[in-house]
């Protein structure tokens, strides 16, 4: 059986235009794990619109994680997906190496 990755995404930062909170730029990252082995990608992206003439502009103070993530997601589309298969391939590497190091005359197990 093998052992389920988590991934999960989050805002690291935001850049935006102090007048009216237009965000102009979104740090994110994308983690995965399972016991004993993680990965992460990191990125941003510009141009948003949350721009305050819009409607349905939400003031800065009052955005939400989800809802940036929303822009995140959207802004990524296809490319979202990949980004989790490649960190959960990376995480089941870990989990199940398909290679070792070490020499076969070491008496320490841990670089048999």
């Amino acid at each position: 059986m093998s052992t389920p990755v988590l991934t999960t995404w989050s805002v690291q930062n935001m850049t935006r235009v102090v007048n009216d909170g237009f965000v102009i730029v979104v740090d994110w990252s994308c983690t995965a794990s399972a016991t004993g082995a993680q990965g992460a990608f990191y990125g941003g992206q510009s141009t948003y619109t949350n721009d305050p003439s819009e409607p349905g502009f939400i003031p800065y103070d009052q955005l939400t994680e989800a809802e940036v993530l929303g822009w995140v997601y959207d802004g990524l589309g296809d490319q979202k997906a990949e980004i989790e298969a490649n960190l959960t391939a990376k995480v089941e590497a870990q989990l199940n190496p398909v290679t070792a190091q070490g020499v076969p005359w070491n008496t320490d197990p841990a670089q048999a």
